[in-house]
């Protein structure tokens, strides 16, 4: 019977190519809704991990008409051993529509806790597989989409009571939740036995604490000079998050005379692409941090520092500080002094 992979971003095109091999699915449809930068990353693991019986790209900025129904009345026409998806309003297509016998979320970083907890507290997940659910969804032109879709059998909400996760976190135990765990055995396979243990080198996995408004330029860099500083007797890389800006990268750059490393792909996959062990990765708020730790286990030393709170934006405390009680179950937190 065939499966069905729905996904929009590099780490879920990982977890499903992890969920497929280590079930053994043979029959796999993989469906695409992705944003043009990850697409390099994306053809990247679709050409490397290989055999997907069928591939369906769908149009990157429409969620809603013809190309969307033409999809699900053409996939209905089959029932489906699993589904895999993440756990987003548009996933609702697919999840409220078709016909099968697995349902499971991949994992979306530190999202997949918050989802599992919701799960927890409301005894199910009907609104986040509500199409229209989220800001900016009410109106005539929402009425009017949901009223054809009405007339066609295409629901945008549906009870959904029941769920599976296919995950690298430990959720606990939850009544109606299956968890089956991500081993990363593909990935594993990546690394050559040659490989080479960085020692002597120290990787900041850069974050977008910035962009975000949570910190100013200034005090981020305040933080990773105070890194360094920890670290001086090694050589330092900082790894950009995919939103900063040449500007700021190039600021950091001279503060902290270091190396800097652009991802080709993604920070995950670079290390085993590259053939390398990091040895020692450091950084601040970052779900990359822990899906290293949850690859690499104890082959690497992987920590997380805190920034000045005299200097987090008011309204972004409370955030910062869940995020960094959150982060202390999984990683070495070392904390700085300003």
């Amino acid at each position: 019977m065939k499966s069905i992979f729905f996904i929009t971003k590099p780490l879920e095109l990982l977890g499903a190519i992890e969920a497929r091999n280590q079930l053994k699915l043979d029959n796999c449809l993989l469906i695409i809704k992705s944003d043009k930068k990850d697409d390099e990353t994306l053809n990247f693991l679709i050409e490397k991990s290989g055999n997907w019986n069928h591939i369906i790209r769908t149009k990157k900025k429409s969620s809603y008409g013809v190309s969307w129904i033409k999809l699900i009345k053409k996939l209905q026409k089959e029932s489906y051993d699993y589904l895999f998806s993440r756990a987003f309003p548009i996933a609702s297509y697919f999840i409220n529509n078709l016909r099968y016998n697995h349902l499971y979320l991949l994992d979306d970083g530190h999202a997949t806790v918050n989802i599992a907890d919701e799960f927890k507290k409301n005894k199910n997940l009907t609104n986040r597989f509500s199409l229209f659910k989220g800001k900016n969804k009410a109106g005539i032109k929402y009425s009017i989409v949901e009223s054809i879709y009405k007339s066609l059998n295409i629901f945008i909400e549906k009870p959904v009571e029941s769920i599976g996760f296919y995950t690298y976190y430990d959720l606990g135990n939850i009544p109606n939740v299956t968890v089956l765990k991500n081993n990363f055995s593909w990935f594993a396979s990546l690394k050559t036995k040659d490989y080479k243990v960085q020692e002597d080198i120290v990787y900041i996995i850069g974050t977008n604490v910035v962009a975000a408004k949570i910190l100013s330029q200034k005090d981020y860099v305040t933080t990773l000079k105070k890194i360094a500083l920890h670290y001086k007797d090694k050589e330092i890389v900082y790894i950009p998050h995919g939103r900063e800006t040449e500007e700021r990268i190039a600021g950091i750059k001279s503060e902290l005379n270091c190396e800097i490393r652009r991802n080709k792909f993604n920070v995950e996959l670079d290390f085993a692409l590259r053939n390398e062990q990091p040895k020692i990765v450091v950084g601040s708020i970052s779900t990359a941090l822990i899906t290293l730790k949850k690859i690499y286990k104890e082959e690497i030393q992987i920590s997380f520092f805190n920034f000045d709170n005299t200097k987090i934006a008011v309204d972004k405390i409370e955030a910062v500080s869940n995020l960094n009680e959150y982060q202390k179950k999984f990683l070495d937190y070392i904390e700085l002094t300003y």
